[in-house]
C-alpha cells in the first residue's frame, strides 16, 4: 500500500508518496490519528470529508428542540406559555452515534490525561499525537457542542447586524447614478449569496467534532494549506480592526452633532472607546442574542425618520463637502457630471462591496449552530432582507439630495429635534455593531494569534478570563488610533471594502471553491478512506503527477476556468478600490475636512 504523508501543497495531501516513519511508527501513527492535536488542520480531504458526513448525519439524529430565541421567549411569556419556554438544555448531552456506524472504527479508545506526547525516534512529534490533555472522545463531543445552540432565526438577526450599513447607500448612489447603482448592488448581492452559500458548503463537507472549522482560516488552510490560513487569518483581522475603528468615526460625529459640537471629538470617541471596553467581555455570541435583535428593528426605525427627515428638509451641506446650496440638486441617470474623477465610480463600487461584507464571519456564525444544515435559511433570508433595505433606502435618499448627499445620511438634514431623535437611536444600534465586530475580531486574535504564539490560557479558564479581558482592551485602543489617524468615512470604507471585504466575500469564495472541487474529482479516482488507514496512502497518484490535475480539472473544466477569472477580476477591482481610497483620503484632508487626532469633528459646519 502506498505510503503518502502530508505536505503543503493543495491542502497538505502530500507530495512524496515516500512515509519516512518506520513501520512501527506508521502502526503508532495510524492507532493515534484521531487525536486532536497541531495537525488538525494538515489531514487529506477525504479525512474531513468522511467525519462530516458522520458529524452532519448526528446532527439530523438530533432529536432536541433549538432553544428559543429571545423573541420566541418574550412571546411564550407573554402568552402563558413560559412552562414552554426551550432554553439551553443537557449541557452533558452526547449525541448518538448513527445505527449504522462501527464504534470501533470510527474513533480509537480514550486516553487518560496522563500520557504524553508520543515522539518519533528522530525527535519529530508523529502526525496525529496531539497533546494528551486532549480528552476522550466523548468529553470532545460535549466540548464540540457545548456552545452549540443557537438557531437559523438567531442567525439571521446575526447576520443582519453584521451586514446591514445601509447609510453608506446613498453616498454609493450618488457616485455611480441610479443605473449603474441598480446594476452594482444587484451584481454584488448575487456574488454576496454566492459567496455565503460556497462558505456554507465548504463548512458542512469538512467540519466535525474531531475536526472542527472554527474560522475562515481552517477552510483556507484545508484547502491550500498553512500560508493561506495565515494570510486569511492576518485579512480577517484587518478588517474587523477597521471596521470597528470606522464604527467609532461614526459614533462620535453623532453624538458631536447631537451636542452641537460643544465637545471635542477626539474625548467623544474616547468614550466610546471605553463602552467598548465594558461591553466587549460578553465571550459568547448567544449574550449577543437580544441585542442583536432589537438591533435590527431599531435600525428600521432609524431608516424611517432618516427618509422622512431627508424627504421634509433641505441637506446640510457641509456634510457632503459643499459650502452652501446654491447648485440645483441634480440626479443623473447613467455616470454623474457633477463627480471629480473617475476614481469617485470606483469608490462608488467599493461602498456597495463594503455593504455586503461579514461573509467572513459566517464560519463563526455555523460553529455556535445547533443545526449547521439551516445555515442556508438565514443567509438567504438575510442578505435578500439587507438588498431590499440598500435599494430602497439608497434611491429614496438619492432622489432628493443628489449631490449632496452624505455619507452619514442621519446628518444630513436640517431639522434639530428630528436629527437629534434620529441620532440617538442610531448610536445604539452603532455601539451594538461595534462590539459585536470586536467580540468576533477578539476571538479570531486570540484563537489564531495570542493561544499558538503566546500560549494564551482557554477563555473559560480563571486566567482565559483576565486574558480575554486585556485582549479586548488592546484591541480598542489600536481600532481607536485608526480611526482617529484616518478620520474620513468614505476613504476609509472605500479601503476597508478594496482591500479586505472585497477578498472574503467576492475573491476567495470562488477561489476556495474551485481549490475544494479540484481535490474531491481527483479523489474520485483513489481508493476509499476508512479509519485505521494511513491519511493519504489511499492515494494513487499525487499532485506532483499531471494525472491527478488532470483528473482534477476536467469534469466541468468550463465552471472552474470562469471562477479562476471571477479570481482575477476581483483582484483587479481591489487594486482600483484601493487606488481610489487613497485617492478619498487626500481629497479630503487637502480640502481640510477631516483631520486626524483633531478636536474638530470631521464635516463639522
Amino acid at each position: 500500500m502506498e505510503l503518502v504523508p502530508n505536505s503543503h501543497v493543495m491542502g497538505q495531501q502530500g507530495l512524496d508518496p515516500a512515509n519516512p516513519l518506520t513501520e512501527k511508527q506508521q502502526v503508532v501513527q495510524m492507532r493515534d490519528n484521531d487525536l486532536i492535536d497541531l495537525t488538525i488542520n494538515t489531514q487529506p480531504l477525504e479525512v474531513y470529508m468522511y467525519y462530516a458526513a458522520i458529524e452532519r448525519e448526528r446532527e439530523d439524529n438530533d432529536t432536541r428542540p433549538v432553544p428559543d430565541g429571545p423573541w420566541g421567549v418574550l412571546i411564550k411569556t407573554l402568552t402563558g406559555r413560559k412552562d414552554k419556554i426551550c432554553s439551553v438544555d443537557t449541557p452533558n448531552y452526547d449525541a448518538p452515534m448513527p445505527s449504522h456506524i462501527d464504534a470501533e472504527r470510527e474513533a480509537s479508545p480514550s486516553r487518560t490525561g496522563n500520557e504524553k506526547k508520543r515522539k518519533a525516534s528522530d525527535g519529530a512529534t508523529l502526525v496525529g499525537t496531539g497533546p494528551v490533555d486532549a480528552a476522550s472522545q466523548s468529553e470532545r463531543r460535549l466540548a464540540y457542542r457545548a456552545l452549540r445552540t443557537a438557531s437559523w432565526q438567531a442567525v439571521f438577526y446575526l447576520i443582519t447586524t453584521d451586514v446591514l450599513g445601509f447609510s453608506s447607500a446613498p453616498q454609493a448612489f450618488s457616485q455611480l447614478g441610479y443605473g449603474p447603482g441598480v446594476l452594482v448592488y444587484t451584481f454584488f448581492y448575487l456574488l454576496a449569496f454566492f459567496a455565503g452559500q460556497v462558505i456554507w458548503r465548504l463548512y458542512m463537507s469538512m467540519d466535525s467534532e474531531r475536526f472542527p472549522v472554527k474560522c475562515y482560516g481552517d477552510l483556507g488552510e484545508r484547502t491550500f494549506g498553512r500560508p493561506v490560513r495565515h494570510l486569511f487569518n492576518i485579512l480577517q483581522s484587518l478588517q474587523i480592526i477597521f471596521n470597528v475603528a470606522i464604527l467609532l468615526i461614526g459614533e462620535g460625529r453623532k453624538l458631536a452633532s447631537i451636542i452641537n459640537y460643544q465637545l471635542c471629538y477626539i474625548v467623544l470617541t474616547i468614550l466610546f472607546m471605553l463602552v467598548g471596553l465594558v461591553a466587549g467581555q460578553i465571550r459568547s455570541l448567544r449574550g449577543f442574542s437580544w441585542f442583536t435583535n432589537v438591533n435590527v428593528w431599531l435600525s428600521i426605525i432609524v431608516m424611517i425618520l432618516t427618509m422622512v427627515g431627508t424627504g421634509l428638509f433641505d441637506p446640510v451641506p457641509s456634510q457632503s463637502g459643499h459650502v452652501d446650496l446654491s447648485e440645483p440638486i441634480m440626479r443623473a441617470g447613467w455616470v454623474p457630471t457633477y463627480t471629480v474623477g473617475w476614481y469617485q465610480q470606483v469608490s462608488g463600487v467599493q461602498l456597495a462591496v463594503f455593504s455586503y461584507g461579514g461573509a467572513m464571519i459566517f464560519t463563526e456564525f455555523m460553529a455556535e449552530m445547533r443545526r449547521p444544515r439551516d445555515f442556508w435559511k438565514a443567509a438567504f433570508g438575510a442578505q435578500f432582507f439587507i438588498y431590499i433595505i440598500y435599494m430602497f433606502f439608497g434611491l429614496f435618499v438619492y432622489s432628493y439630495q443628489g449631490q449632496y448627499t452624505g455619507i452619514i445620511p442621519a446628518l444630513n438634514f436640517a431639522n434639530r429635534a428630528l436629527s437629534l431623535v434620529t441620532n440617538i437611536i442610531s448610536l445604539v444600534t452603532t455601539v451594538i455593531a461595534s462590539v459585536l465586530y470586536g467580540n468576533i475580531g477578539v476571538k479570531v486574535l486570540y484563537e489564531n494569534v495570542l493561544k499558538p504564539y503566546c500560549r494564551a490560557p482557554e477563555m473559560m479558564t480563571p486566567r482565559g478570563r483576565w486574558a480575554w479581558a486585556l485582549a479586548v482592551c488592546g484591541y480598542w485602543i489600536i481600532a481607536w488610533v485608526l480611526g482617529s489617524a484616518i478620520p474620513n468615512v468614505t476613504a476609509l470604507a472605500t479601503l476597508i471594502g478594496a482591500a479586505f471585504i472585497l477578498q472574503f466575500s467576492f475573491t476567495f469564495p470562488p477561489l476556495l471553491l474551485v481549490g475544494h472541487w479540484m481535490q474531491k474529482d481527483a479523489i474520485a479516482g483513489d481508493r476509499p478512506w476508512e479509519p485505521g488507514m494511513v491519511p493519504g496512502s489511499n492515494r494513487v497518484d499525487t499532485w506532483k503527477q499531471a494525472s491527478r490535475w488532470r483528473r482534477g480539472f476536467k469534469p466541468y473544466w468550463y465552471i472552474k476556468t470562469f471562477l479562476i477569472l471571477l479570481v482575477l477580476a476581483a483582484i483587479a477591482l481591489a487594486g482600483l478600490g484601493i487606488y481610489s481610497g487613497v485617492e478619498e483620503a487626500i481629497a479630503a484632508y487637502q480640502a481640510k475636512t477631516a483631520t486626524a487626532f483633531s478636536c474638530r469633528a470631521p464635516n463639522q459646519p
